[in-house]
């Protein structure tokens, strides 16, 4: 996988770096994990604080082109990044998500045998 960026902009507003990348040489859309590991030490940043907002590659390409976002700090990214965002790029997060689906599922079950066991 190689990996290079096309274009890249400060915008000292919300405390970020925004990149725009091409990922060559692939067989399948590469993991958003690597990705941003490859990205933030291209750029010399945390990723911890770098999010991955776009990949997109066209049928039968073996090149895809995206989009990233580098704050300077992680509690600034979290502040200003939509929790869809942060969930696809962090582990922790999906795991939250994942526990709260459990839960909620979990809930409906329930109510499910109460309305059963009110008709008996």
């Amino acid at each position: 996988m190689k990996v290079e960026i096309t274009n890249k902009k400060s915008n000292p507003l919300l405390s970020r770096e925004e990149i725009e990348f091409k990922v060559t040489e692939i067989n399948v859309t590469p993991k958003i994990a690597d990705l941003k590991a490859k990205i933030s030490s291209m750029i010399e940043s945390e990723t911890e604080s770098t999010v991955i907002t776009e990949i997109k590659q066209n049928f039968g390409s073996k090149d895809c082109i995206g989009k990233a976002r580098a704050y300077k700090t992680k509690e600034k990214m979290k502040e200003i990044e939509l929790e869809y965002v942060i969930g696809r790029n962090f582990s922790e997060d999906k795991e939250r998500i994942k526990k709260i689906k459990q839960e909620k599922k979990a809930l409906k079950e329930k109510k499910k045998l109460e309305s059963k066991k009110k008709k008996k």
